[in-house]
């Protein structure tokens, strides 16, 4: 079988069921009692058993195998939750997924040795202490070996219109090697061959609990068929891992069962003869509703949504470009027709932006268990709060958001969070709360962490800041508090006194700052000392598609985005003043820096042009704001996000660029850049 084409669908579905599993272990640990945690758990290592298997990865399948057999030993209560076991099953979801993205690479799982992992599992099964209950319920719940099967009035019945209609029927016995890893999928080979041969009655277990290996090495089957016995066994011996079939006559079984409970053959009541037989009538409405939900969902290749966008993208360009027409040559008709046209595209953009919206919780669901190791290795104990989970924000920067966030939880739990002795010294709670939060702002998404730990010591920053000549102390005693605090930020800036693994090299927040101004937003920080921080980003919904306002320096025309803009303002040159060699305005008490886009952008100025009235947009990035001095301002407009490709990746003040309704290119300002 060429597995090539599966091979998207196998790495992206194993991701997720590695997610799944960790996200299981980690609730297990906090509800050891909560069975229903571990049957989630077994599901998710089985699927990605028979997916492994499936693709031909032998180590991967073998070693979610081990760990089955941990969590039936678990499920079955013949062994206790324990820390123990739920770092080696964390350990080995590790293992997996590193194998996984070895695969996806294009290497292979070889790669991972688990040999360390398997033996820790092989010591755990054999030296696992049973639960004091473990032995009356191992005694209740294994099924007690039996080769005899009981037959229904139905079946009976069944196999009698069989015969009569010179059919026979066949008591199938099979047995799985014990080395077996699939016996679903050989099950379900098994059924899958009578099925072609015959038509089956009856199975025991059931074909859902062969679906889901709810039995041993061996079950039962029966077929009425017109084949022989030998032909039978020989089909069914041909497919692999078959320790044993045996293949005996079901009418002898039933005649030899009646003669020994000296009974005859009841006839079959009419209520009887009306029902189905057994193995279909369950079968069929589990198909039905497998179904009706793989319809309900599609799974689409995100370059195709990438093309979809940029295709509505198109559309909202000729929209413009349409709507300029009609005005200019004051075609009535086509007007009409525009408005029309407006209200389609406008939902289709919606529609498509909808689709692109991504849940934070694939983001945030990967937090726990680094919040869990991470607090082993500080000696700490704390609680991981999420909230929100289901905001959604465009995929483009659910992608770029993890970094940051990774950043800001371990600061929180590094610098933030005491040590349990020095939290109940100071009258804490031993256990410290770190939250993350997300919610929706208007056309924003707001992510919050925040912890209940030491709060950011203002004078302490601020003397660090001098230590490492990041200001002068003469700056340093200007800064408020809150100033001070945001001084974090600052690229190279540490506060700890050591370097570990986990901080100290002054490497964190100036990339969470980057990175977050890069996708068009901003972070802050509220602090109180002893009570705790909270580092609070603000992010736009989407990257795609925004309103942004045109102006003009010159010729050339420029897009700023609408969402960094606080207002537009006409000044004269009498009302710019200088201060330390640097051009500001004063608006409503406030001091504004000034910066003149056509000196970034090295625009010579005309002679004469202070004596003309000068346009303003002020903006802002957080609580900075500054004036960006243009020639003209052009209007509001929707406009498309288009990336400037590798070679003009470096310019930092131009973000994008964006194609306008008469075809002419408007470069998009980085704000943050600016200032």
């Amino acid at each position: 079988m060429d597995t090539n084409q599966y091979m998207e669908m196998f790495l992206e579905e194993s991701r997720e069921h590695l997610d799944s599993l960790d996200d299981g272990l980690m609730t297990l640990e906090k509800d050891p009692s909560e069975l229903s945690i571990l049957n989630d758990i077994f599901r998710n290592a089985h699927t990605l058993k028979g997916m492994s298997a499936t693709m031909g990865y032998t180590k991967i399948a073998e070693l979610t195998h081990d760990m089955e057999n941990i969590l039936d030993a678990l499920r079955k209560e013949q062994m206790e939750v324990t820390e123990d076991i739920v770092d080696t099953l964390l350990k080995c979801g590790d293992s997996l997924r590193q194998m996984v993205e070895s695969i996806g690479e294009g290497g292979a799982e070889d790669v991972v040795d688990i040999s360390e992992v398997a033996a820790k599992l092989s010591a755990l099964l054999k030296g696992g202490t049973p639960s004091a209950a473990a032995p009356a319920a191992a005694a209740q719940k294994e099924p007690v070996p039996d080769n005899s099967l009981e037959y229904s009035e139905t079946d009976k019945e069944v196999i009698k219109k069989a015969k009569d209609s010179g059919l026979q029927a066949f008591h199938v016995r099979v047995t799985l090697v014990e080395s077996c890893i699939l016996k679903s999928a050989r099950s379900y080979m098994v059924m899958n061959t009578l099925d072609q041969m015959g038509d089956v009655i009856k199975s025991v277990p059931p074909a859902e609990d062969l679906e889901q290996e709810k039995f041993e090495h061996s079950f039962d089957v029966v077929v009425v068929t017109d084949a022989e016995a030998k032909a039978i066994e020989d089909a069914l011996m041909s497919i692999s891992e078959m320790d044993k079939v045996e293949v005996t006559d079901a009418g002898q079984e039933i005649a030899a069962a009646s003669q020994a409970a000296g009974t005859s053959n009841a006839p079959v009541p009419a209520a009887s003869k009306a029902l189905e037989p057994a193995g279909k009538k369950t079968k069929a409405p589990a198909i039905a509703e497998k179904k009706l939900k793989s319809g309900q969902s599609v799974r689409v290749d995100i370059e195709k949504l990438d093309t979809l966008l940029n295709l509505v993208g198109e559309l909202v360009i000729n929209k413009v470009r349409l709507g300029q027409i009609g005005t200019t040559h004051r075609l009535t008709e086509l007007t009409e027709t525009l408005e029309q046209m407006d209200r389609v595209t406008t939902d289709l953009q919606t529609v498509v932006m909808k689709v692109r919206m991504v849940p934070v919780g694939q983001v945030f669901n990967r937090f726990p268990r680094m919040v869990r190791d991470l607090a082993k290795e500080l000696d700490k104990e704390i609680n991981l709060t999420i909230e929100g989970e289901e905001t959604e924000l465009d995929r483009t920067v659910i992608d770029e958001i993890g970094d940051p966030l990774m950043h800001l939880l371990r600061n929180s739990l590094d610098h933030g969070v005491e040590h349990p002795d020095d939290r109940e010294a100071k009258g804490k709670p031993r256990v410290g709360e770190v939250r993350l939060i997300a919610r929706h702002e208007g056309n924003n998404v707001v992510i919050m962490v925040t912890d209940d730990g030491n709060g950011i010591d203002a004078e302490v920053i601020r003397r660090k800041a001098v230590e490492k000549g990041v200001i002068s102390q003469e700056e340093a005693d200007n800064l408020s508090d809150a100033e001070a605090v945001r001084l974090i930020f600052l690229p190279g800036f540490s506060t700890a006194e050591k370097i570990t693994d986990v901080s100290g090299r002054g490497v964190g927040m100036d990339v969470v700052r980057s990175k977050i101004e890069s996708l068009g937003g901003h972070v802050d920080v509220e602090t109180k000392i002893n009570e705790g921080s909270v580092f609070k980003i603000k992010l736009p919904l989407t990257l795609a598609i925004i309103q942004a306002l045109l102006v003009k320096v010159k010729q050339e025309m420029y897009a700023i985005p609408l969402g960094s803009i606080d207002r537009t303002i006409n000044i004269t040159q009498e009302d710019i003043k200088t201060v330390q060699n640097k051009e500001v305005i004063v608006l409503r008490g406030q001091i504004i820096p000034i910066i003149r886009l056509g000196d970034v952008l090295n625009v010579p100025r005309d002679e004469g042009e202070e004596n003309d009235d000068i346009f303003v947009v002020v903006v802002h990035i957080g609580e900075r704001k500054a004036g960006i001095v243009v020639d003209t301002l052009i209007g509001q407009q929707e406009i498309v996000i288009k990336t400037l490709g590798k070679l003009l990746a470096g310019l930092k003040v131009i973000s994008g660029a964006t194609v306008l309704g008469d075809g002419r290119v408007a470069l998009i300002l980085d704000v943050s850049a600016l200032m």
